[in-house]
């Protein structure tokens, strides 16, 4: 009886392990361009593959200084060939904020994709964050920049001007 337990255990072990490494490498976000209806998808490997902006900052999600890394939000729509516009920033749960095309510049936001140089889970507000670097200018500290400030991102959709 204990070795069928057992044998049981690590068969659904083994699943887990295979679902959780084949969600890991799949898409993790989502671009709609609302102008011509095309998408495109990015995996992990895809937001790395792009150019790379990191920073150290506080938020008043996390306790101290912490270092995000990603692309920049704008490096992602350009990647996608997307006419630039107001983005839509969509969550897991699906929470949404539009952030104006005036806030997006060439460095923030990002969409970070490591914390200290490691990827994070849903639970520690991942596996994307849209994140400003607060700390740089007194106009990201703001309750304005907070509510752009979308975790669990998974979907964009860019506006038509």
């Amino acid at each position: 009886m204990k070795t069928h337990i057992l044998t049981l255990a690590a068969a659904v072990m083994g699943v887990f392990l295979h679902v959780t490494g084949a969600a890991a490498e799949g898409v993790i976000l989502t671009l709609q361009d609302s102008k011509s209806g095309q998408s495109t998808t990015f995996t992990d490997a895809d937001l790395m593959a792009l150019p790379q902006v990191s920073f150290e900052t506080e938020t008043i999600w996390t306790e101290g200084v912490v270092a995000f890394s990603g692309p920049s939000l704008k490096s992602v729509i350009d990647h996608a060939g997307v006419s630039p516009g107001d983005v839509e920033l969509y969550a897991i749960n699906d929470y949404n904020v539009v952030l104006p095309i005036e806030k997006i510049e060439d460095g923030a936001p990002i969409i970070a994709n490591r914390i200290d140089g490691a990827p994070f889970s849903v639970r520690d507000k991942g596996p994307l964050w849209i994140v400003f670097p607060y700390d740089v200018e007194s106009q990201y500290n703001t309750e304005e920049y907070f509510a752009l400030s979308v975790w669990q991102l998974n979907r964009l959709n860019v506006l038509s001007e």
